[in-house]
């Protein structure tokens, strides 16, 4: 597995956090490639968007535990593609946010954005940094996504 995690310190509550980043209508707010997310059944979504230039359209699922302030997901499409994020607190006032990707090394996403932008890791750790970035900005009241040239 190509594994990968980031984490970011979050000026804000754990609960108020989780309950934003749990809500499947906000993922187009902090995911970078995402463009558009809706629940198709109890714990299975559709998203779509552009990544490394290639447009996706993919169902998975998605599960999201309150009480443990962590989320679940994979692909349908992308075997061997999976996540979690985890929020943790730190203080009241305080949180860390922990993304975490798994792809298995044979997955074809990696070897099309080798082709596209050169340096898979690359793109996926930007990624994951550009989402933590984005959830620290909306939930401490500082603005929200901003499109890069990249993802233009």
């Amino acid at each position: 597995m190509k594994e990968f995690e980031r984490s970011e310190t979050v000026n804000a509550s754990s609960d108020r956090v989780f309950d934003f980043l749990s809500d499947i209508n906000n993922l187009p707010q902090y995911l970078p490639t995402v463009r558009n997310a809706r629940q198709e059944s109890a714990d299975r979504i559709r998203v779509q968007g552009e990544a490394a230039g290639k447009q996706y359209d993919s169902t998975g699922y998605f599960r999201a535990d309150r009480q443990n302030r962590r989320m679940q997901w994979g692909s349908d499409s992308e075997s061997g593609y999976r996540g979690w994020l985890q929020v943790s607190e730190v203080d009241d006032d305080s949180c860390e946010v922990t993304v975490h990707l798994a792809f298995d090394p044979q997955n074809k996403a990696l070897w099309e954005m080798d082709e596209r932008a050169g340096d898979h890791e690359r793109v996926v750790n930007e990624g994951i940094e550009n989402a933590l970035q984005f959830i620290k900005r909306i939930c401490e009241g500082r603005g929200g996504k901003v499109e890069t040239a990249r993802q233009k």
